[in-house]
């Protein structure tokens, strides 16, 4: 009885991961999309150039725009007005000091929204800068902070794994 149970469990949990995962399909290529744009602008904040970050926070916006709102939780589609809100204003101006200031918002809404669905692609560093007291994204663990454009200033406080496909 004991065993048909922890077999019933077992049936129970497989169906609800595999259905989970089906359901998180139509939003694995859109947030990835989503994440490469963000890569885009975070080396353009990088860089320090505002007019370069104020383009690819426009195609960050479109990308955004794109994610299917279908299977997504409550809490999780309540971020997507929050990354639209960021990007949007980085995108109206090419003050870099401001940019700077909505993208520390945007990259802690885009975390829990990758941190939550679990479809990224690749493997994220959720990075600290320690001077600006900001977090980012990156997709190494030694990228150049978005914040002060420098090398070495931010430490990994958390890697994201690349989905199992």
């Amino acid at each position: 009885m004991k065993t048909l149970k922890i077999t019933a469990l077992f049936l129970a949990m497989t169906v609800t991961s595999i259905l989970t995962v089906k359901a998180r399909s139509p939003q694995a290529k859109s947030l990835n999309t989503v994440i490469t744009n963000y890569m885009a602008l975070k080396d353009a904040l990088v860089g320090g150039d505002g007019t370069v970050a104020e383009a690819k926070a426009k195609t960050l916006l479109a990308s955004i725009g794109e994610l299917p709102k279908a299977g997504l939780s409550t809490d999780e589609a309540a971020l997507l007005p929050k990354l639209e809100f960021d990007s949007r204003h980085i995108s109206e101006v090419n003050k870099i000091a401001h940019q700077r200031e909505h993208f520390a918002s945007l990259s802690n809404n885009l975390y829990n929204l990758v941190k939550r669905l679990k479809v990224n692609n690749t493997v994220l560093y959720r990075q600290y800068c320690t001077m600006t007291k900001a977090y980012y994204l990156s997709e190494t663990d030694k990228g150049k902070d978005p914040y002060m454009g420098m090398s070495n200033c931010s430490k990994v406080t958390e890697t994201l794994p690349a989905a199992k496909k």
